[in-house]
């Protein structure tokens, strides 16, 4: 769908910005390699500056990128080989991208870890408890929850968890011990405290001491409390592996985004640490500019060989250059008379070529102008400018080929070879396209008109969707429905009788239109405000007027049709009297008389057709929907070639 899309409009090439530093010995060699390059436009660096801005921040995306895929990479149980392959997008664009998605799982992972955590100190807790219950169950078979948790008149019991330093202290001021045990470097014990003792213990009971908590196992007896609390640890430890397994899987699905992002930051950041210093560096020297996307490539290739660290980084307000395929190249002259496309919008240009094309040789629809086209191009053209080698005049004579050529083909569908003079050797029975019948021409014109403008408005809304624009996208759609059912109400109301428009139809179509005018005037208002609310009729009425300005297609196809069958009649008349002295004299005046005034028809003839559509294309085509509000690279290139002084 997008290569559809590509045949149609482009994307222009938008530039990255170059930040290039290269020992202050190779800057004079790598200046000049640049300029015989070409693909650079140099931008001054200054302190504090946005591109070293730019670089600061890409920095701390790669300090936090190397945060984030070092903790994950501490996670990761198996080591795993992982193919990484160049981005096609800017390492910049790459990096961030993986950053928010890495982030996502960084996010999970060390929320699992918070829980793995909890659990297994639960389960360290638990195991303590066992352990002391054990202990006390050794001391006292028979024994209950009190020997675990105590509270008196005289007496208090409490189990405690705490370091062997605080359980000294707190052995200090016990009556006695019931029981205690080891667990690594804690100690769990069983103490006995007088109510006073306990009242001043809980006062300063801190970080180094744990009470552990007996209450849920209150008149149960220790081998019962034993057996619960293993039940429980197992309970603790198999969730702790689930969520294990759980991070595991979670790893396992990200692993590639890690790998690719390490790869990434470990070659970007020494060379963004070499650039930030050397702004500031007096042996260092910093070149910037703006480089086409499509050249990022061979660019840094070609530095390859050089001591220098590069980077390219989007910047704000890039400017572009366009990126057609061949074919469209020449016609860019069209675009570029309107203007270029911004970073964020379509190059209208493949486009533009089709409507220019089509429209060029339906005007100038005979065999003979059109070859006559192609060799006043080769061999007159070029006599009246300076430079004919130059660029723009190169591409203007691919646009004037293809146009000639094309209206040749068009000729032979309407059958027209200087006019009717030879047209009867196209071996057709009757043309397919009649550039002498007047209504017929109209009527194709309104047609091709009304295609144009829908197809203009259509663009428009597609490019007002991808940008977000809610009341331009409604705007759009109420002019796409009035165009649907606008023709079917002008016809019915004005009684026109190119077509019947049943009853139902109709009705339809009115529905249609005033579903269009109410969103047209609803959007009017919400983009300019109070002024809309009149405004919106003018937008209305206009697309009558721009689907009408196509009839200038017939206006100058019958033109120039008729002038040729004009000057078919005298050519006749005057070889009819001159045959009658001498039928040799008669051919030969006869043949000079049609070069000359067929010569002077195309003379008359050829630029109009040109203009007009260049007008269609440019007003009623780009104005829907094109912005033109870019700027060209100035690439700072060596001129080799013709030079005119």
């Amino acid at each position: 769908m997008s290569s559809v899309r590509r045949a149609i409009l482009s994307d222009p090439d938008v530039a990255l910005r170059l930040v290039l530093a290269v020992p202050k010995d190779y800057a004079e060699e790598l200046s000049e390699l640049l300029l015989k390059l070409g693909v650079v436009e140099p931008i001054v660096l200054e302190p504090g500056s946005p591109v070293l801005r730019e670089l600061e921040g890409y920095f701390s995306l790669l300090e936090r990128a190397r945060n984030l895929y070092g903790y994950l990479e501490s996670n990761i149980e198996e080591r795993t080989v992982v193919r990484v392959e160049v981005p096609q997008e800017s390492v910049r664009s790459a990096v961030e991208s993986l950053v928010k998605r890495v982030e996502e799982v960084h996010g999970e992972v060390r929320s699992i870890n918070e829980m793995i955590a909890s659990r297994e100190a639960e389960a360290e807790r638990l195991e303590a408890a066992r352990m002391l219950v054990e202990a006390l169950l050794s001391k006292y078979p028979e024994g209950g929850a009190s020997l675990l948790e105590y509270t008196g008149s005289s007496l208090v019991v409490r189990s405690v968890l705490a370091t062997r330093g605080a359980y000294e202290q707190l052995r200090g001021n016990s009556i006695a011990v019931l029981a205690e045990v080891e667990c690594g470097r804690r100690v769990a014990a069983a103490l006995a405290f007088s109510p006073e003792a306990f009242e001043t213990l809980a006062k300063t009971v801190g970080t180094e001491v744990e009470l552990l908590d007996f209450r849920e196992y209150s008149g149960e007896s220790l081998k019962e409390i034993a057996s619960r609390l293993s039940e429980r640890i197992g309970e603790v430890r198999r969730s702790a592996e689930e969520l294990k397994g759980r991070k595991r899987e979670v790893l396992k699905t990200a692993v590639r985004d890690i790998a690719v992002l390490k790869s990434l930051v470990e070659s970007e950041y020494e060379r963004l640490r070499v650039l930030q210093s050397a702004a500031s560096s007096k042996y260092v020297s910093v070149i910037t500019g703006w480089v086409p996307r499509s050249k990022v490539g061979s660019l840094l290739e070609r530095l390859g060989s050089y001591p220098a660290y590069a980077t390219v980084v989007e910047g704000e307000s890039p400017p572009v250059d366009f990126n057609n395929p061949r074919p469209f190249r020449p016609f860019e002259l069209i675009t570029e008379l309107y203007g270029m496309p911004s970073p964020h919008e379509w190059d209208p240009t493949p486009l533009l070529t089709y409507s220019f094309l089509l429209f060029f040789s339906l005007m100038m629809a005979d065999i003979g102008y059109g070859l006559g086209i192609v060799l006043a191009t080769r061999y007159l053209l070029p006599k009246f400018v300076a430079d004919p080698e130059s660029p723009g005049f190169v591409r203007l004579k691919k646009v004037l080929y293809a146009c000639g050529a094309l209206s040749a083909l068009v000729g032979v569908a309407s059958k027209s070879f200087l006019g009717s003079m030879l047209g009867w050797l196209v071996p057709l029975e009757r043309p397919l396209i009649n550039t002498l019948d007047i209504m017929s021409m109209i009527g194709m014109s309104l047609v091709l008109g009304l295609v144009f403008t829908f197809a203009s408005h259509t663009v428009a809304l597609a490019k007002s969707l991808k940008l977000r624009r809610v009341y331009d996208s409604l705007y759009e759609v109420g002019m796409l429905v009035l165009m649907v059912g606008g023709p079917f109400v002008v016809t019915r109301v004005f009684g026109l009788r190119w077509m019947e428009v049943p009853d139902q139809l109709f009705t339809v179509s009115q529905s249609l239109v005033v579903v269009g005018i109410a969103l047209v005037a609803f959007s009017k208002v919400k983009i300019v405000g109070g002024i809309g609310s009149f405004l919106w009729l003018f937008d209305v009425v206009g697309i009558a007027g721009d689907v009408f300005s196509y009839v200038r297609i017939a206006g100058i196809a019958c033109g120039t049709a008729f002038l040729a069958e004009a000057f078919n009649s005298i050519l006749s008349g005057a070889v009819s009297s001159f045959a009658g002295l001498s039928y040799a004299v008669g051919i030969a005046l006869g043949v000079v008389l049609a070069l000359l005034l067929h010569t002077l028809n195309l003379a008359l003839s050829a630029v109009s057709p040109f203009v007009h559509s260049l007008r269609l294309c440019l007003f009623e085509i780009s104005s829907k929907f094109f912005e033109a509000q870019g700027r060209r690279i100035r690439p700072v290139k060596m001129v080799v070639g013709k030079v005119v002084v």
